[in-house]
C-alpha cells in the first residue's frame, strides 16, 4: 500500500507525466464511448454539405463525400487505439515468454532463439510489416472486410513488434538468474517456473511496463502507415490513418481535412512517449541518473 501511494505521490509530481496519462484516458474513453459522444456515424454522408467548413453542426468541417470529420475523428480514434494497444499487449506476451524462455535456458538453446531475432532485425520494419498482411490477406479468408483488414493488422504488428521487447527481457532475466534470491529458490527446491514466474517476472516488470508505452505509439504509427499505403483499413471505414490517406489526396485545395487526424497523431504518439519518460524515471530511478 505504502509503496502504491509512493508511486501516485511521484507520477503527480512529475507534471508532464501526469498531464500526458490524462490525455490518454480521455482518449481512451472517446474511444470507447465513440457511439455515445459522436455527434454522427462514421459513414453518414450529408451530400449538399460536401467539404463545408466548421459551423455549429459540423465543428471541424465535413470531407468529400459530407461526412461529418468530427464524427470520423472519434469512430477513428477507437480504432487507431485499439490496434496501438491490442498489438502491444499480443507482442508483450510473445516477446517475454520468448525472451524468459531464451534468458533462462541459456546456452546454445540461447544462441538459435538470439540469432533468429537477428534475421528479423536485418528486415527493414516496414518491408516485413507488409509481407506479413499481404500473406494474411492471401490466405486468410474472412467474408467481412472490415473484420479482416482490422485482424490483418493486428497480426502484423504482433508478429513484428515483440522482438526488441523480448531481447530486454533476456538481457533481465541473464541479470536476475545470477542473483542471491534465485540461487535461494533453487536450493530451497523451486522448480524452473516457479522460478521464472513467481520471482524473476515480478523483478523485471517495470522494464516490461515502460517498453508498452512506447511499443503503443510506434503501433499506431505503423497501423496508420499501412491504411496510408492502402494495406490497412480502408473508407467508409474510420480510422486516423483512413483519415489522413483521404486527406492526403486533396491536401493542395483542402489541407484542413489533414490537420485535425494528423494534429491527433502527433500529440497521441507525443504523450505516449513522454508517459513512458515518465514511467522510467519513476519505476527505475538508477537508470535516470546514467542517463
Amino acid at each position: 500500500m505504502k509503496t502504491t501511494k509512493n508511486f501516485y505521490e511521484k507520477l503527480y509530481q512529475n507534471k508532464v507525466c501526469f498531464y500526458c496519462g490524462l490525455f490518454i484516458i480521455l482518449i481512451s474513453l472517446c474511444a470507447l464511448l465513440a457511439p455515445l459522444i459522436s455527434p454522427y456515424s462514421f459513414d453518414q454522408q450529408f451530400p449538399s454539405k460536401a467539404l463545408e467548413g466548421s459551423s455549429l453542426k459540423h465543428w471541424l468541417g465535413t470531407d468529400h463525400l459530407g461526412r461529418d470529420l468530427l464524427s470520423r475523428m472519434i469512430y477513428g480514434s477507437r480504432m487507431s487505439m485499439a490496434v496501438g494497444i491490442f498489438t502491444a499487449l499480443i507482442s508483450t506476451f510473445l516477446g517475454v515468454l520468448y525472451g524468459l524462455v531464451s534468458g533462462w535456458l541459456g546456452g546454445f538453446t540461447d544462441r538459435i532463439l538470439m540469432r533468429f531475432i537477428d534475421i528479423m532485425f536485418s528486415i527493414p520494419t516496414l518491408v516485413l510489416l507488409i509481407l506479413v498482411k499481404v500473406l494474411f490477406d492471401s490466405f486468410i479468408v474472412i467474408e467481412h472486410p472490415e473484420l479482416k483488414a482490422l485482424a490483418g493488422t493486428l497480426v502484423a504488428l504482433s508478429l513484428v513488434s515483440w522482438a526488441s521487447l523480448a531481447r530486454v527481457v533476456r538481457a533481465q532475466v541473464l541479470q536476475s538468474k545470477e542473483k542471491l534470491f534465485v540461487e535461494a529458490s533453487r536450493s530451497l527446491g523451486a522448480s524452473s517456473f516457479r522460478i521464472i514466474f513467481i520471482h524473476i517476472l515480478p523483478n523485471i516488470l517495470s522494464p516490461i511496463i515502460i517498453l508498452i508505452t512506447f511499443q503503443i505509439p510506434s503501433n499506431i504509427l505503423f497501423e496508420s502507415m499501412l491504411s496510408f499505403l492502402g494495406l490497412g483499413l480502408q473508407a467508409p471505414f474510420s480510422s486516423w490513418g483512413v483519415l489522413v490517406d483521404e486527406a492526403w489526396r486533396s491536401l493542395s485545395t483542402y489541407p484542413r481535412l489533414l490537420l485535425a487526424p494528423g494534429l491527433m497523431l502527433f500529440l497521441t504518439m507525443l504523450s505516449f512517449n513522454l508517459f513512458g519518460d515518465g514511467l522510467r524515471d519513476i519505476l527505475d530511478p538508477q537508470l535516470k541518473n546514467q542517463i
